[in-house]
């Protein structure tokens, strides 16, 4: 498992407006931390027809990019970490533009 990589996890328990259930999610820590932790960082994606107002946190990627089965936007405002036992399915790699801009919108979020 690396950074960039689509899996899908499942995100429940979760309180208030966290993203719960089974979704896909983006890993965005380190490799060296993907290869020697037992937990990670995410980020959650959600169907971008769910999403009515735009925030510099979020990216937006087409259905047809990796793995995605419908047009998709990472919600970069709900960065967290996971134990690797939450994932379940791997579904593919984005590309290295769009990892590119999950980056930045992390920076916005983290205030980096």
């Amino acid at each position: 498992m690396r950074r960039g990589d689509v899996y899908d996890a499942r995100l429940s328990p979760t309180e208030g407006s966290e993203q719960a259930g089974v979704r896909p999610v983006i890993i965005v820590s380190r490799d060296a931390i993907n290869r020697y932790s037992s937990v990670i960082v995410i980020v959650p994606l959600t169907r971008a027809a769910n999403i009515k107002r735009d925030y510099p946190s979020n990216v937006r990627l087409g259905e047809i990019e990796d793995g995605l089965a419908v047009d998709s936007v990472v919600l970069g405002g709900q960065v967290r970490a996971i134990a690797k036992s939450r994932l379940l399915r791997h579904r593919g790699h984005i590309s290295t533009e769009s990892m590119r801009q999950i980056s930045k919108a992390l920076r916005i979020t983290l205030d980096l």
